[in-house]
């Protein structure tokens, strides 16, 4: 009986060397493959890994943005209450240094009306007895007459500076509302994309797991007897054998 090797015509040894040239051959061209999709998989992990860090930048910028305009906002808010309380504060001194004019004026009233009435009385006796009368009211009235213009200016002052800090908290409350309501805007659209940065690369991470598990899967039932592969690039199992599915990795934004 004629073995394989005189059938074929070639030694044991060449067999042996062939075979071994096949093993070199097949190294090589696997491992340059091998090295060749491990490039390409860390271009695309590399290029994942920073679209991930510049949204997370975007992210954190957007922060630094929202938390400065809520520092402005309660900056607007402490001067708009200080205003609030200067005017109260000055309102308040208003209303006595009102009342002490309105007082002085009201005392002038009734000096003048005395002396009119001491003149009236005095009309038909000696001139000497008129002036003598209203003498005293005469330095009484002078008196309260440069109280009522101390007063008066005091109160002028006042309501002076009382308008000016009123037009000043009208501004600044113009001017709070304006930033509140562009501040709260900026602060839910930083919200939600903080969110959906941190939602968007949770999805990305169990989604390279799912695939990576999925590809192992595949590549073990690939290496199994029971394996066929269709020509619609799709692999076909027996029964016995789990079906493989990829789940959805839809990335919602």
């Amino acid at each position: 009986m004629t073995s394989f090797y005189e059938e074929s015509g070639l030694s044991s040894e060449d067999t042996f060397r062939d075979i071994q040239t096949e093993h070199m051959i097949y190294q090589i061209n696997s491992s340059a493959e091998a090295k060749k999709i491990a490039n390409k998989m860390k271009e695309g992990a590399d290029e994942i890994i920073k679209t991930m860090q510049a949204a997370r930048k975007i992210a954190h910028d957007k922060k630094i943005e929202t938390d400065e305009l809520k520092i402005n906002l309660s900056e607007k808010r402490e001067k708009m209450k200080k205003l609030q309380q200067e005017l109260e504060h000055i309102k308040k001194r208003e209303v006595p240094i009102a009342k002490k004019t309105s007082d002085l004026v009201i005392e002038i009233n009734k000096i003048k009306d005395a002396i009119e009435k001491i003149k009236e009385a005095t009309q038909d006796l000696d001139p000497k007895y008129f002036e003598q009368s209203q003498k005293e009211l005469s330095d009484s009235l002078i008196r309260i007459t440069l109280e009522t213009e101390k007063a008066q200016s005091e109160l002028n002052a006042i309501r002076k500076m009382e308008e000016m800090t009123s037009k000043k908290l009208l501004v600044v409350e113009n001017d709070f509302i304006k930033i509140e309501s562009d501040t709260f805007s900026k602060v839910r659209a930083t919200e939600r994309i903080i969110s959906n940065v941190s939602a968007t690369i949770k999805h990305i991470i169990k989604s390279y797991d799912e695939i990576t598990n999925v590809s192992k899967d595949l590549l073990k039932s690939a290496t199994s007897p029971d394996t066929e592969f269709s020509g619609n690039n799709n692999y076909e199992f027996e029964q016995n054998q789990p079906e493989q599915k990829f789940k959805d990795t839809r990335v919602a934004i």
